[in-house]
């Protein structure tokens, strides 16, 4: 599964959600996660589903990603 990372970057910065609050949830750096926004890592369909509910946006909508 591919993701536009720019619209999953927009969604979170609109929120005001930090990356290090993201990477916690996902028991990862901040650094890791930063690789993971910018595509230098891949981004797993588990971790999806958590980055979802972080940003409040029901699993019916991913398609937007």
């Amino acid at each position: 599964m591919r993701f536009n990372l720019q619209r999953l970057r927009y969604e979170r910065l609109s929120r005001k959600i930090s990356q290090e609050k993201i990477a916690d949830a996902l028991g990862i750096t901040r650094a890791t996660y930063h690789k993971k926004e910018n595509g230098i890592i891949k981004i797993s369909v588990e971790e999806f589903s958590v980055i979802l509910t972080i940003l409040n946006i029901p699993h019916s909508e991913a398609g937007i990603f």
